[in-house]
């Protein structure tokens, strides 16, 4: 209950800071090749609310074959 929260709400930060300092630094870089897809990153998760995000990575995933036989089956992981 509360410590797997607390224990994925930990994951969720950790993960997140690893991915937005390198999105940030992309983003503001003058390199078109990097600014661009960070670009379009940012602008489809921050156009789409987290429910609809959830939806497709949840339903969404299982519709690849190489994603059915791993951990992204399971709800638990789609969590992350």
């Amino acid at each position: 209950g509360l410590w797997t929260t607390v224990w994925l709400v930990g994951l969720a930060l950790v993960i997140g800071l690893c991915v937005s300092i390198p999105l940030a630094v992309a983003r503001n870089s003058t390199n078109y090749a990097l600014s661009l897809p960070s670009w379009g990153f940012i602008y489809f998760f921050r156009g789409t609310p987290l429910l609809v995000q959830l939806y497709l990575i949840y339903y969404g995933m299982d519709q690849f074959f190489p994603v059915k036989d791993t951990l992204w089956e399971n709800a638990w992981f789609c969590a992350l």
